[in-house]
């Protein structure tokens, strides 16, 4: 039976001293904040970029003191992420008033309090009726039975089956490996893959599958296994290296994090925090380093090397276009307008996303706020086939107006809160793999791409290991209750 230790973040009292203790230091901050604006010290714009690092970081921060808590539940994680990707418009260049900043601002602080409020209602709803612990103690996956250790291996080793064709079909589409290299990673991979007839996401599924057969190898005591997966996971990393793929090196190695942490042994909350700004850091290297790719990769990270040396802010996450391009649609759309509003229209085609081949049927019938920003605003990047991202306060106010903003995001937060509330009272085998299928999505590309885009990539690629384990319980559960249902006598007479 599954035992789940209290920790004293979790009894009653401590959650609301917790809560209490949470809203004094909001409004110490706002009344700082408030100060120095009255006294000229801040102006308008500033006042909100100042509450906007308080209510992102805050949370991260606090655990982090603390060092108790589970670091990386989304109502931490996320409003961090948030705050990155809402700043990150601040520190470019553009052609916005200061009035567009303002409102831009305001907007962002309400998409924020929109998804901490649908986070705290989707963790936290059922605490009435459930005392349980929140992961002081996981159960390790090494504990359970001997059937959920076959179909752990099986889910990794279906994914790996399925990847190897997926993978194939593209390096058919650039005609070989080196004509993937060659093309890199930018516009030109997605305008060959568009227009080729590719299988799956072939690459994010042999990753997934690299790592669950690492993690095996780690919970099950198994060197081979582990081995196995670590030398299927580096050998495509150092290709997508070549190419400049980033966020799929970054989303797959939070997703292991996420089942180590959940299935094998709890990371502290400090080592969380250090590896987060860390890899941060090596991402931001990497996106500046990829612009020397030509040059092979040795050159670049040289190159790279030499030039964050004379200037380590280099290393701040607004120096390259993650954090800066998603949230500059909202910019333009207070600057010079947008369509009128489309009352859902664009939330239609991603209903398609997660059925493969009827997504594209179903994008024809809706709108695509992105394609419809590139056709206004950057037309040149549209005809070299890149993209610069897309924020989901911007869709959220293009289809509702400022209630699509509250709606939305409470809608995100809400959802990946329901998640983590259900692995917290039941940290099973299958709710590890959702929730580390769900983390990296939602504390990243939801943050960055619209709302058809992530559900294709969270359903299509990240969740596969969960959804390939769960057919396969279905599958044993149904086989297993056949062998043992007792043979039906027949009749008398």
């Amino acid at each position: 039976m599954e035992v789940h230790v209290l920790d004293r973040e979790s009894r009653p009292n401590a959650s609301y001293r917790r809560v209490v203790s949470t809203m004094f230091c909001y409004t110490l901050a706002a009344a700082a904040g408030a100060s120095l604006y009255f006294a000229s010290v801040l102006d308008a714009k500033s006042l909100l970029i100042f509450i906007m690092g308080v209510l992102g970081s805050f949370p991260l921060l606090r655990i982090t003191l603390a060092g108790r808590g589970d670091p990386l539940s989304p109502g931490v994680l996320l409003p961090f992420t948030y705050m990155l990707y809402a700043l990150g418009p601040l520190t470019a260049a553009g052609f916005f008033t200061d009035d567009t900043y303002v409102l831009y601002l305001l907007f962002q602080i309400l998409g924020l309090l929109s998804m901490v409020v649908g986070l705290h209602i989707g963790i936290r709803r059922q605490d009435a009726g459930s005392r349980r612990g929140t992961f002081q103690d996981p159960r390790p996956c090494e504990s359970v039975s001997r059937r959920t250790r076959l179909m752990l291996l099986a889910t990794a080793g279906v994914l790996l089956m399925v990847a190897i064709p997926s993978v194939l079909s593209q390096l058919y589409a650039f005609g070989g490996l080196g004509g993937l290299i060659k093309t890199g990673y930018g516009g030109a991979r997605y305008l060959v893959l568009n227009s080729s007839l590719t299988f799956g996401t072939g690459f994010e599924w042999w990753l997934l599958g690299s790592v669950l057969l690492a993690f095996c190898g780690i919970t099950f005591r198994n060197t081979v296994h582990f081995w196995i997966g670590l030398v299927l996971y580096v050998g495509l990393a150092l290709i997508l290296l070549l190419i400049g793929g980033r966020s799929t090196l970054v989303y797959t190695l939070l997703f292991g994090v996420a089942l180590y942490h959940y299935g094998y042994r709890r990371i502290s909350s400090r080592v969380v925090t250090l590896g987060l700004l860390v890899g941060i850091g090596a991402a931001q290297f990497y996106a500046l380093a990829r612009y020397y790719l030509p040059g092979g990769l040795l050159y670049a990270v040289s190159q790279t090397w030499s030039g964050v040396l004379r200037n380590p802010l280099l290393l701040a996450p607004w120096t390259t276009g993650e954090f800066i391009n998603p949230a500059t649609s909202l910019l333009e759309i207070l600057q010079y307008g947008g369509p009128h509003l489309l009352f859902g229209a664009s939330y239609f085609p991603a209903l398609g996303g997660p059925i493969p081949f009827v997504a594209r049927l179903f994008a024809q019938v809706g709108f695509d706020p992105n394609a419809w920003r590139l056709q206004r605003f950057h037309p040149e990047v549209l005809a070299a086939g890149g993209g610069l991202g897309f924020s989901p306060v911007t869709e959220g106010y293009m289809n509702f107006g400022v209630l699509g903003i509250v709606g939305h995001m409470f809608l995100y937060g809400y959802s990946i809160g329901w998640i983590y509330r259900r692995l917290s009272t039941n940290s099973s085998t299958s709710m590890i793999l959702l929730f580390a299928g769900s983390l990296p999505a939602f504390m990243l590309d939801g943050m960055r791409i619209n709302t058809t885009s992530f559900m294709y990539k969270w359903t299509r690629s990240y969740l596969m290991p969960w959804i390939i384990f769960v057919v396969l319980e279905l599958f044993f559960r149904t086989t297993t209750a056949g062998a043992t249902r007792p043979a039906r006598r027949p009749a008398n007479g």
